[in-house]
């Protein structure tokens, strides 16, 4: 996978409350990732994929969802919502008991489609073209209609700076200077790859065909083609999806990748197994939070 591109894998948008800003309007979402220079040197391993051969990545054309197998380790869409809602309730139980009002936050919030290699459903590039699908990921706190003044702002802050996360870990893809186990694998998996064969060579198909059919690639990594307004966006996304199905599928690229994450995630399974039980655990204790503020367990 080309490393610009694969900084965007899994790039999740989530409008969640951001403990640490304070506006009237909160989000906390699942930073892009920056775009370090320069590129810090990697060792990648010796690996033989053909082992892990009948490892797939998971698409779903209708939602535009990708699940590969590190993101056991990571905190889904879902869960990253309920560990996010409970840090809000701490941190506006931290501003009522000075006597102020909570900023604005909660509703339902967004998730990004992957696009690491540019539109892969067919389904959802002839709605939006080349452009990535928002889809909905339910909230569990209704947002209140309030109005905060300064003071209530200065309380909000004081108390973003006291909670921070609350002992929750941020178990999230992409996150700027992180030095985690499993953004150590993914920075390992994305070189592999890169430098695949049969990768590249889909790579290089797929960019035979994007010229042959008339369009223009921005740069040499980019899976996104320009285009000129939405009905000519709309045709390039669709000739993007063709030129992958003749260049072995759109689901190629991502089984490649999924199969260099099973390799890696055997080579580190001891560690990973440690991670999963910190995820699961923050998971619970998010959701006994949130059973402690009045939130139904039909909304977990």
């Amino acid at each position: 996978m080309h490393t610009k591109q694969g900084r965007s894998w899994k790039t999740v948008a989530l409008g969640l409350l951001a403990v640490a800003v304070a506006s009237a309007s909160t989000a906390c979402t699942a930073p892009a990732v920056a775009d370090p220079e320069p590129e810090p040197s990697i060792s990648l391993p010796a690996v033989d994929r053909k082992a892990f051969s009948s490892v797939r990545a998971s698409l779903n054309e209708e939602t535009g969802e990708v699940v590969l197998p590190m993101d056991k380790y990571w905190y889904s869409e879902r869960e990253n919502v309920i560990v996010n809602n409970a840090v809000a309730f701490l941190l506006e139980d931290c501003v009522e008991a000075a006597g102020f009002t909570m900023m604005p936050w909660g509703g339902d919030h967004e998730a990004k489609q992957d696009s690491s290699f540019g539109q892969w459903s067919r389904q959802l590039a002839a709605r939006n073209g080349t452009r990535p699908h928002f889809r909905v990921v339910p909230g569990v706190h209704d947002k209140a209609n309030v109005t905060v003044s300064e003071a209530d702002k200065q309380a909000y802050k004081k108390c973003s700076s006291q909670v921070g996360r609350a002992g929750f870990p941020e178990l999230l893809p992409g996150l700027a200077g992180d030095t985690s186990i499993q953004n150590k694998i993914m920075l390992v998996v994305l070189g592999l790859t890169e430098r695949d064969a049969e990768f590249v060579q889909y790579r290089q198909s797929w960019e035979a065909c994007i010229k042959a059919n008339g369009l223009t690639l921005p740069e040499d990594e980019s899976w996104v083609p320009m285009t000129n307004g939405q009905e000519d966006d709309i045709r390039a996304a669709l000739i993007v999806i063709d030129c992958k199905e003749k260049a072995g599928g759109v689901q190629k690229p991502y089984d490649i990748l999924a199969q260099y994450q099973a390799a890696q995630i055997k080579n580190h399974q001891a560690e990973l197994n440690a991670l999963a039980e910190q995820k699961a655990a923050a998971v619970e204790r998010a959701k006994q939070v949130l059973r402690d503020h009045g939130v139904a367990d039909a909304k977990l």
